[in-house]
């Protein structure tokens, strides 16, 4: 479940990087970000996850194809070619070269170039003064998840806040703290990187 939120974080992050206007719908909004997001050089961002009694903070970058997720239990590394994912409970690493559908389930902007293919976008008929909501609706009860609810604060071009409603289990709360945008990022950012864990096996699936 952590891997399909990160996944949903990364999507709402840099999916929704567009304000809205009175005369602008949710999808126009969603293919506005989707243009803005691949011509960013990288982007930056801290969240916060809370769920039940547990509570993770991570960061995310992105540029291009290519992304990394790290939180305290798991972090992924993707250079376009090759995914790592680190599990902290287990020291373990697992090494793989993805097929689309894989890359999909962790990459955010797999996620937000095919978002009109899996979700309809719409705004919240009940709107809080100083912000706008978004509720993006599964068209598939197989992607597990019942609504995500998306904050964007009134001139903002980033989300302070989403829920996600997942088919079953808990719900989800995500707080966004800072997001970077216009980043130069180094090749290295994507890489596993197998100095800071010496001692972890790698499981090269590959």
């Amino acid at each position: 479940m952590i891997r399909k939120i990160l996944a949903i974080l990364g999507f709402v992050i840099l999916g929704v990087a567009s304000s809205a206007t009175a005369a602008e719908t949710a999808d126009a909004m969603l293919r506005k970000a989707a243009a803005n997001i691949n011509g960013s050089a990288g982007l930056t961002a801290s969240f916060t996850l809370d769920y039940g009694s547990q509570k993770v903070s991570g960061t995310m970058k992105a540029a291009g194809k290519k992304f990394a997720l790290q939180t305290s239990s798991a972090s992924t590394w993707y250079d376009g070619k090759s995914m790592w994912t680190y599990n902290a409970k287990n020291a373990e690493t697992t090494l793989m070269n993805p097929t689309p559908q894989e890359v999909a389930e962790a990459n955010p902007l797999s996620i937000v170039n095919s978002y009109s293919a899996n979700f309809t976008a719409a705004f919240a008929k009940a709107q809080t003064k100083g912000s706008k909501t978004i509720i993006l609706t599964p068209k598939s009860k197989h992607l597990g998840y019942k609504s995500v609810h998306v904050t964007i604060p009134d001139g903002s071009v980033y989300p302070s806040k989403l829920v996600i409603v997942p088919s079953s289990g808990q719900k989800v709360t995500v707080s966004i703290t800072q997001v970077k945008n216009g980043q130069k990022l180094p090749e290295t950012t994507f890489v596993y990187p197998k100095s800071k864990y010496p001692k972890v096996e790698i499981v090269d699936l590959r």
